[in-house]
């Protein structure tokens, strides 16, 4: 996948890392009873994917899988064929419990990089593909402004607070870097390039939630303050700037 093939097209190294997390628990499980996956049969795919909480992103990583073995002639049938992986359910967006919210807190004081994400993603509610790539130029501390992908938001004093100590932090660790963006790692400090959805997971892995949950937690207070107005809350979580020139309808 990474290289491609004649009939098939390069795939961006993200999608390979994604669909070899999706399959990995699939290989171990099954790594004790069979030696090739050529043993691997359809309802031993299915009755796997039964309880997978994420079943169509699964489901879609295992085709991928058996497709390319099928391809190279490693495998002589394709389990895969026929088997649906289905629509993700759509989830109304909850509120974090207490215990959540402690829990949350108490494992953000452990890691300042953790400690940003988490006061961005609650208050400000960015997805993490933008708290990945925001700049350091993004953050106006003096000012009191927030500034990613061409959105202007306040900032409010304790996200402003856990971003000026953590910046202090790579400073410290590594002076010489000249990386823009504001979440910078012993890999990324040498060069100009934003930290990977890998780096991402593994940093919020201590956490109850998710950055989506945390996220999720912030629209809904909105919804709930603003009588859940479509408009508005497409106005205060969009990530599509809207142009400085666009002018209203007339």
């Amino acid at each position: 996948m990474r290289h491609g093939a004649p009939r098939r097209r390069p795939r961006a190294c993200a999608t390979v890392i994604t669909n070899l997390r999706s399959i990995l628990p699939f290989l171990t499980e099954y790594a004790g009873t069979y030696t090739t996956l050529r043993q691997a049969t359809r309802d031993d795919i299915t009755n796997w994917l039964a309880d997978r909480p994420y079943r169509a992103y699964d489901a879609s990583a295992l085709r991928s899988l058996f497709s390319t073995l099928k391809a190279e002639r490693l495998i002589f049938a394709n389990p895969m064929r026929g088997i649906k992986g289905g629509k993700m359910a759509i989830k109304i967006p909850a509120s974090l419990t207490a215990a959540e919210v402690n829990s949350v807190a108490l494992a953000a004081l452990r890691d300042p990089a953790l400690r940003v994400v988490v006061a961005l993603s609650g208050p400000h509610a960015p997805p993490a593909r933008q708290i990945r790539s925001m700049l350091v130029e993004h953050v106006d501390l003096p000012g009191r402004r927030l500034d990613p992908e061409g959105l202007n938001r306040p900032l409010d004093n304790y996200t402003a607070e856990v971003i000026s100590e953590y910046l202090a932090y790579p400073r410290r660790r590594w002076p010489n870097s000249t990386n823009p963006h504001l979440l910078i790692t012993r890999n990324t400090a040498t060069t100009a390039t934003a930290v990977g959805t890998f780096w991402m997971d593994r940093l919020v892995k201590e956490l109850p939630v998710g950055v989506d949950r945390l996220r999720q937690d912030h629209i809904f207070e909105e919804a709930l303050a603003n009588g859940a107005d479509p408009l508005h809350l497409a106005h205060v979580f969009s990530s599509v700037p809207r142009p400085a020139s666009a002018a209203p309808a007339q």
